[in-house]
């Protein structure tokens, strides 16, 4: 592993600091360098493609003012692996230890405005979001879920953003623009999915190749969706997402009521 540092490996700023130990971007006065950019020069020139490093190693490396959360860093190496990075954990390989991450592939030098600007990501202004936003019903385009309503699973409410059909990240590889035709509502659970691995959207000659199958009646119904932009709910939908809200004694009570309205017996 190497472990010193040279003056002339670009492993420094202009002032000779090295680029993971600077707190202020250079030729500026206040403005922050990113725990991000630090962390990409660290494994840059401190680890070899091979070599693996801990949490702990992080934090030691980058400084007091890294929050000492394994999840704070965990976030940062996943920032990083959408620039071209591969570093995999233990959850990805079984021979690594807990809390114990291997350098794969060095990615973009982030640390040099430059090349950070290749990675950089567009982020809609709030016009295009509200746009957004109205033309998908304000409901995510993965799950279904509104903006008022809760996951089943837990019950927490559900938050909105703005996601996409295909990464930016496989957009850039082609050279290809994206825009709003590629945004999408997404809830934050949905959109926090490891975008790699979902497909890019199916062509309009396949998806009308399947329709085929339909009836005229079925092709009714998904004319109907399509012109509202969304399946709709029926009034049984609609009440289960106020019932599922119940407390657990109201949910008992409520499902002994529609048990006696549909006749049924004990």
């Amino acid at each position: 592993m190497p472990s010193d540092v040279s003056e002339h490996d670009g492993s420094t700023a202009p002032d000779g600091t090295p680029w993971w130990e600077l707190s202020i971007q250079p030729g500026t006065q206040n403005k922050r360098f990113g725990q991000e950019r630090r962390l990409a020069a660290w494994l840059w020139f401190k680890k070899n493609v091979g070599d693996t490093f801990t949490m702990r190693e992080l934090r030691a490396a980058l400084g007091p003012d890294i929050a000492d959360s394994s999840e704070h860093l965990n976030r940062r190496l996943r920032e990083l692996r959408k620039c071209d990075w591969v570093i995999p954990s233990q959850r990805n390989d079984a021979t690594l230890a807990h809390d114990e991450y291997r350098l794969e592939v060095k990615g973009g030098k982030l640390w040099i405005d430059s090349e950070r600007a290749k990675y950089e990501r567009f982020a809609p202004s709030a016009r295009v979001r509200r746009l957004v936003m109205d033309r998908d019903g304000s409901r995510c385009r993965v799950c279904g879920l509104g903006v008022d309503d809760t996951y089943p699973e837990d019950g927490a409410s559900v938050r909105l953003t703005i996601g996409h059909l295909v990464p930016q990240e496989r957009l850039r590889s082609r050279g290809a623009k994206d825009d709003m035709e590629n945004w999408r509502v997404e809830c934050s659970r949905c959109n926090e999915t490891m975008r790699d691995e979902v497909p890019d959207p199916e062509q309009y000659d396949e998806v009308l190749a399947g329709l085929k199958r339909l009836t005229s009646k079925e092709a009714g119904e998904l004319l109907n969706w399509m012109r509202k932009g969304e399946r709709p709910r029926s009034k049984v939908d609609q009440a289960y997402d106020r019932a599922r809200r119940l407390a657990h004694r109201d949910r008992a009570a409520l499902i002994e009521h529609l048990a006696k309205r549909v006749g049924e017996t004990s």
